[in-house]
């Protein structure tokens, strides 16, 4: 048998919570480090992901679906909007409404986010067989469900991001 010599708190090393959090904070920081050459920051890339899959939502929608308070979403589209990434058209249904839609500069920059998250889901599940992420995947989803978080929205979507350009 092989003893682990890697210095740190074996107790806490048996802990699912734990080795949740810290590959959490683990991949938040990774993630974070992965899109600043790209000028883009997490909940940017969540709004881009969020439109690039039904592209043309109010900023109403967009709120809800990301659990962002209207009065933030409206501040992150009008960034997003000086950035050249989404532009305001009006609603087809709701002339009160907005439709928030892709530019080409944010579909250009589609693809480079992806790669940055294929690249970072490949290297933390790089010691497992495709069974194995298979399988992670599935009990990672039926423990957030469980725990009624809303499938691929972070909980800490709506806090603050850093005073930048990388909204």
């Amino acid at each position: 048998m092989v003893v682990d010599q890697r210095p740190g708190i074996r107790e806490l090393d048996q802990r699912i919570p734990f080795l949740l959090s810290q590959l959490g904070s683990y991949v938040s920081d990774d993630f974070k480090r992965r899109l600043a050459p790209l000028d883009v920051h997490p909940r940017t890339n969540a709004v881009l992901v969020a439109l690039a899959g039904t592209d043309g939502q109010s900023q109403r929608q967009l709120s809800a679906r990301l659990g962002l308070h209207r009065n933030v979403m409206v501040s992150l589209i009008d960034s997003l909007e000086e950035q050249g990434l989404v532009k305001r058209m009006p609603h087809p249904v709701d002339r009160r409404a907005f439709a928030v839609t892709l530019t080409d500069k944010a579909r250009d920059l589609l693809p480079a986010l992806e790669d940055q998250s294929h690249a970072m889901e490949d290297e933390v599940t790089a010691a497992l067989t495709p069974d194995e992420r298979a399988t992670l995947l599935d009990a990672l989803q039926r423990v957030a469900a469980s725990l009624g978080l809303s499938p691929g929205v972070h909980p800490r979507l709506a806090e603050s991001p850093p005073l930048n350009s990388a909204t």
